[in-house]
């Protein structure tokens, strides 16, 4: 007799869930990538959100930082089919590594396009598997950013009201003083 998932479908496996990863710096983490982790989690039985450690970017937090604040704000939305993990190296190596079958992207607008297409043709020359998902955060994020928190806190500002979870506001407080 096969398992069964939640549905009641039998002969459920792991192998046949569906996997989605959302990569990221998350320098630190906002409520708009909260949004898009929200709507991922809706769509994929497991979403990993990938901490990504860019050479080419001067982090304010340490991957472990960025790693915890995400645990924080993971649990505290309820998103439990949703973990976290690190990696520094080439996307479709990490969704491979862990068996994710898609790739999910967050669109602001349409500037975010162009940018995001290079990467979608370039993964799929990796790996033709792994498909990309847009998706699109509420309206209310649609212009938040990490840079523009990142920016006003560097300026001794404190944070836009509900731009960023609990954990990261007080760690950004803690690092910048406000």
């Amino acid at each position: 007799m096969g398992a069964t998932d939640t549905t009641g479908r039998a002969d459920y496996n792991e192998s046949a869930m569906k996997t989605a990863i959302y990569p990221g710096t998350f320098d630190p983490v906002t409520c708009g990538h909260l949004d898009i982790l929200g709507e991922a989690s809706k769509l994929f039985d497991r979403v990993i959100g990938a901490v990504g450690v860019n050479p080419r970017k001067s982090a304010i937090f340490s991957v472990d930082d960025r790693l915890q604040m995400m645990r924080e704000a993971i649990y505290d939305d309820g998103l439990f089919n949703v973990e976290v993990a690190a990696f520094d190296g080439l996307t479709v190596d990490f969704a491979r590594e862990h068996d994710a079958q898609f790739i999910v992207r967050g669109l602001r607008a349409v500037t975010d396009f162009e940018n995001e297409l290079a990467l979608v043709l370039a993964n799929e020359q990796l790996d033709s598997g792994i498909k990309t998902i847009f998706v699109m955060p509420s309206h209310k994020y649609l212009y938040l950013s990490s840079s523009i928190v990142r920016q006003a806190a560097e300026l001794g500002r404190r944070v836009i009201p509900g731009s960023v979870p609990p954990a990261v506001e007080r760690k950004l407080s803690e690092k910048f003083g406000f």
